[in-house]
């Protein structure tokens, strides 16, 4: 399976290449062709009701510069690179000179690699995906015969990259991801809760217990009782729950961009303390079982291990070429473009696989040194809405459950938790050892204090 990795791999570099020699031709001063081809395989059942999707998704993007001035113009397919390389062009000529654009990335020497590749996660077939996707919805509904109805999925993402530039740069990068969950509704009584469980990986899983944990979770809230308070105190997130706004907010702040545009919380921080000592954050663009693990980055440039946050401490942002220009600096390897079709859009700055350093504890463990609090789990609605660059959130914990003297207590009723993120990384106690992957990267559970909760 890996060969037709290979073998795609080969003709899409062959035509970044040629692509960029062309528009040279074609009289721009500078050139970049991205193409890519990622294939898409979904399974989704809603309570019975089984949908199928498979297809791949091929383009090319290109930009250019003409008298100083940048062009993009993309297209899906993989022919008609020079049409796509006129329209760049054309683009170009009409477009404000950007008095912060330099140049397109310069070639790094740096050792990099792929992330983990299984061949039974490329052999995966929607008639596997199909059976997965049917033990999910048994599995829940054997659970607990109040189970009512349910939504699920299983889907792989397969493909290849490739990116040249005037500049000597290439890059070639092959990946290969898998993932399903379910969101179980439990109704009981003319009540109504919900449930949800997922599991993402670049090897192929056992889904096994996947239906059954989000029916439990499900089944728990039934009997949640109302906060029926206003209090400061403690919280236990396990990484699902924390993992959303982690990312999104760690990401933000993070990035050379946004800190240049004044859109950053750590703008001007670097060398201070923004967090408790428990905690260090890394982006690692080179882990193996990372979902955004690549040779490199969509400019290109080999993708690397760069710490954020040490021992509370900032220390680094992360960048792409255009970011790392403004400062005579260069990139970190995080040019990043929208999946599952990126050939669409230019590269922006973004972490890759933010990784928490572990603790000793699991989420056990974390609960068991907890007096008085509250304990988050699953998913958390509105973190979307947190304010990037001030921190400020409000979000909303559908499945949380009240701590009492170590041990979890009665489930709760919808719970709305309030603070800044930003403030609350000075507050982390402990960082637990439950790495999980997930979308962001590999996140722990972690406990926070003096946060506001309300229900």
């Amino acid at each position: 399976m890996t060969s037709e990795l290979e073998t795609l791999a080969n003709e899409i570099s062959s035509l970044a290449e040629d692509g960029v020699k062309k528009a040279l031709r074609r009289g721009a001063d500078e050139a970049e062709i991205f193409v890519s081809h990622i294939d898409t395989l979904d399974v989704s059942i809603k309570t019975g009701i089984v949908e199928a999707r498979e297809g791949a998704s091929p383009g090319i993007g290109v930009r250019v510069v003409a008298d100083g001035k940048v062009g993009f113009a993309a297209k899906s397919g993989i022919e008609e690179i020079e049409a796509i390389i006129e329209e760049a062009l054309a683009v170009a000529r009409i477009r404000p000179i950007d008095p912060k654009f330099k140049h397109f990335a310069n070639p790094i020497s740096k050792a990099s690699r792929d992330g983990t590749i299984d061949d039974a996660v490329l052999g995966f077939s929607d008639a596997d995906a199909l059976k997965e996707v049917g033990n999910l919805s048994r599995t829940a509904f054997e659970f607990d015969k109040r189970i009512k109805s349910l939504y699920g999925g299983v889907g792989v993402q397969k493909g290849v990259f490739a990116v040249a530039n005037s500049r000597d740069v290439f890059g070639c990068s092959r990946g290969a991801s898998i993932g399903g969950g379910i969101y179980c509704i439990a109704i009981d009584q003319g009540r109504q809760k919900t449930g949800i469980e997922s599991l993402d990986s670049r090897q192929l899983p056992d889904f096994s217990d996947i239906g059954s944990k989000a029916a439990d979770r499900a089944i728990k809230a039934l009997d949640a009782k109302p906060l029926g308070k206003s209090i400061k105190t403690t919280i236990v997130w396990e990484n699902m729950a924390i993992s959303g706004m982690l990312g999104t907010m760690l990401s933000s702040a993070s990035s050379a961009s946004n800190v240049q545009e004044g859109r950053s919380y750590f703008k001007g921080k670097i060398g201070e303390k923004v967090a408790s000592d428990e905690v260090t954050v890394f982006d690692d663009g080179q882990l193996p079982e990372g979902l955004l693990t690549f040779k490199a980055d969509t400019e290109g440039i080999p993708c690397q291990k760069t710490t954020l946050i040490d021992k509370g401490t900032l220390r680094n942002f992360v960048y792409d070429s255009y970011a790392a220009n403004q400062e005579d600096k260069e990139s970190t390897g995080n040019a990043n473009r929208r999946w599952p079709e990126p050939f669409l859009t230019t590269p922006t700055v973004s972490t890759l696989n933010l990784v928490m350093h572990r603790g000793t504890s699991d989420l056990e463990g974390l609960i068991g040194e907890v007096d008085d609090g509250i304990l988050v789990t699953t998913m958390i609605m509105g973190a979307g809405h947190a304010n990037r660059i001030t921190g400020e959130f409000s979000v909303v914990a559908p499945n949380a459950f009240f701590i009492k003297n170590g041990e979890i207590g009665y489930a709760l009723e919808p719970i709305t938790i309030a603070g800044n993120f930003f403030h609350s990384l000075k507050g982390v106690l402990k960082v637990g050892s439950d790495c999980r992957i997930m979308s962001s990267g590999k996140i722990s559970s972690i406990t926070t204090e003096h946060l506001t909760v309300s229900g």
